[in-house]
């Protein structure tokens, strides 16, 4: 299940929810008006083998994304992106790759803020230990996306 948030016809958030049973009958249509949502709708239904329709695989440049969050939360949602399905990386290796090694702490702030999960694979970064970390959605929740995935993980 998808759940957009509009404000006067613009995103402002959207989240994904798994949900048991039969997805037969359910519809990917957009109403008139939301430019760029039609294609989010269709990777939503596609997903995780789903990208933005471009080469650079980064929701963050897709026209419906929101205009929401900081340089900093923008900076750690694009490289979110760069995870590939099936990897998984730490708080702390995400913080290297952007250039903020010692700002673990303040990409999870950044990873729980993301307006576009799964899209925006913030599900795939795990903690320094080998645990699963928070998920916005629940840890249930992130453990089902990963073993969609191919990875196998517990909860806490």
């Amino acid at each position: 299940m998808a759940v957009l948030c509009l404000r006067d016809g613009v995103v402002t958030s959207m989240t994904v929810r798994l949900v048991a049973g039969d997805s037969r009958g359910t519809s990917s249509r957009v109403a008139p008006g939301l430019d760029g949502l039609d294609s989010v709708m269709a990777a939503l239904s596609a997903w995780p083998r789903s990208g933005p329709g471009d080469e650079s695989g980064d929701w963050t440049r897709h026209r419906a994304f929101p205009a929401t969050g900081t340089c900093f939360q923008r900076d750690v949602w694009r490289a979110l992106c760069e995870i590939a399905p099936g990897e998984t990386i730490t708080y702390g290796e995400l913080a290297e790759r952007i250039g903020r090694p010692r700002a673990a702490r303040a990409i999870g702030q950044a990873v729980g803020a993301n307006p576009w999960a799964p899209l925006v694979p913030c599900h795939r970064v795990v903690a320094g230990d080998g645990s699963l970390g928070g998920y916005a959605g629940g840890t249930v929740i992130k453990v089902a996306l990963l073993a969609l995935e191919g990875i196998e993980r517990k909860q806490n």
